[in-house]
């Protein structure tokens, strides 16, 4: 069974009349029988030995009566050797060899001529027993294999999650299960469902499928897979890195995206090690791999080597400024082209994670989203969640602004701001964010309402209380100029004197 090359299978005509194995062999091609891929010929028994010892044909074609070697005795050589589908084609006289081949193990017989119809539903009945065969086989495999993974599932999470783990534990571990690295090279492999929902256990199937598989293309290696505590499937590839010319490890992981189609599966490979040593940080280093998972598409293969090439790519101040001013200005049209310029899937593939994470952190800090209902950079599974969240807060904000200003005008909530904390420090900033706008747009429209910057306005507030104070009994200046904020009342006096003509001194001697 393991000889077998999984989904096709090779077919083998045997008979010493050329014109009839050509024949049959341009029948079956016309037939195009599902299943059978490569139509090989023999002359004889003995050369049809020397085929199948190379080819290895899944199901013999063959006549009995042949010189050199006839058919029944082929057959017996085959007994207990390959496993093989044996049809035999014979004539009315060599019915008693018929008789003797079913009693060696043949399937079927054709009479001579076989007609194309016959030949059709005999081949069609054998394929059908083929495939039956290699279900049960791979069924049974993968039963013994789900009890070998969950043994090694466990025994694997426990070192990973030790906290006394040392970095040659998990070599011990694959000497107590039994496990060989007969290569001297080792790469982990981590293959996470882009939907955290998605059915690992499907997973794990479509994996032990390929495990169960022979692939003759291959080159040596051992693969052994466990469940992580993250419910994803960890592939660890044991291979000759000198010996693979192309890449040993993308290959298999290719053949796997290719058996499954609609798996939406993300593959990170993280660095390859010593297999004698290094297990814990081939681990260590696809994780770190698969914290890109945001930056893939379905059906990706991140390599660890590509992820050491990405560039720092931060949001220039300038392009800040713009958002502030999209924000300032409601313009929601302009919302999706911006977020598409930092967080658009190229740019997500060429860019590091830190840089992604501060530019997430940026565009957050910049529309003043409220620090505990932002979502945690982790929790982004795929690209378009990310620039979905993003743009939906910066709409809400939009939102949100031009529903204060509708709702309440922004130079009355300065105004009362500046009663209440008049003898404290205003700060312009400050009135702007708790307005949800931007300095710039906050200091424009005071000015275009009131006539007067925002700091001349707190001045004079500040100079009207002053005067009031003032008109006390016994109030001294430098108790005012204190109370106003003003450490040196010289300050105090200057400003004063500039905004009413005359010193606080004056003043005073004028009220009384």
């Amino acid at each position: 069974m393991n000889e077998r090359q999984y989904g096709m299978y090779k077919l083998l005509i045997v008979d010493d009349e050329e014109i009839v194995r050509e024949g049959l062999r341009d029948i079956v091609a016309y037939l195009q029988v599902q299943h059978i891929g490569q139509i090989l010929t023999a002359k004889d028994g003995a050369d049809a030995l020397s085929i199948i010892n190379i080819e290895n044909p899944q199901i013999i074609l063959t006549d009995l009566n042949m010189p050199v070697l006839d058919g029944i005795e082929m057959i017996k050589q085959l007994q207990g050797k390959h496993e093989h589908k044996i049809i035999v084609v014979s004539g009315y006289d060599d019915f008693h060899l018929v008789k003797e081949s079913f009693k060696l193990g043949v399937r079927d017989y054709l009479l001579k001529p076989a007609h194309s119809e016959e030949l059709l539903e005999v081949l069609d009945k054998i394929v059908r027993e083929l495939r039956q065969e290699e279900q049960q086989y791979q069924k049974g495999e993968s039963e013994k294999m789900l009890t070998q993974m969950e043994r090694v599932s466990r025994s694997m999470n426990w070192v990973l999650q030790s906290a006394e783990q040392d970095e040659h534990a998990l070599e011990r571990i694959f000497a107590e299960l039994g496990l060989s690295l007969p290569y001297p090279d080792t790469a982990a492999a981590i293959l996470s469902p882009m939907h955290s929902a998605s059915n690992a256990e499907s997973l794990g199937a479509d994996w032990d499928a390929l495990l169960t598989r022979p692939d003759t293309n291959r080159l040596p290696m051992k693969l052994y897979s466990f469940y992580n505590r993250q419910n994803d499937l960890v592939v660890w590839i044991n291979y000759d890195r000198l010996r693979d010319r192309s890449s040993a490890v993308k290959q298999v992981l290719e053949q796997f995206l290719g058996s499954t189609p609609e798996l939406p599966v993300v593959i990170a490979v993280g660095m390859t090690v010593s297999a004698a040593t290094g297990l814990a940080l081939a681990y260590r280093s696809a994780l770190e791999v698969l914290s890109y998972k945001l930056t893939a598409g379905p059906r990706s293969i991140l390599l660890y080597d590509e992820i050491l090439t990405r560039e720092d790519r931060h949001i220039a101040p300038a392009d800040l400024r713009i958002l502030t001013e999209i924000i300032d200005m409601g313009r929601k049209d302009q919302v999706l082209p911006y977020i598409q310029k930092y967080f658009n899937d190229e740019s997500l593939r060429r860019s590091t994670l830190d840089s992604i994470r501060s530019n997430y952190d940026a565009i957050l800090q910049t529309i003043r989203w409220i620090p505990r209902q932002k979502q945690d950079f982790s929790a982004f599974e795929q690209s378009e969640q990310l620039r979905l969240y993003l743009i939906s807060r910066i709409l809400q904000t939009i939102e949100a602004r031009q529903s204060l200003i509708r709702s309440y005008d922004m130079v009355e909530i300065a105004k009362k701001y500046v009663e209440e904390q008049l003898l404290g420090e205003i700060n312009m900033a400050v009135i702007a964010n708790y307005c949800n706008v931007s300095y710039a747009y906050f200091s424009k429209l005071f000015k275009e309402s009131t006539g007067m910057n925002f700091q001349d306005y707190v001045t004079m507030q500040r100079m009207d209380y002053a005067k009031k104070a003032l008109n006390g009994i016994n109030v001294k200046i430098c108790d005012v100029a204190s109370a106003l904020g003003y450490s040196n009342p010289k300050n105090f006096t200057r400003v004063f004197k500039s905004y009413c003509g005359m010193s606080p001194k004056e003043y005073q001697k004028l009220m009384k």
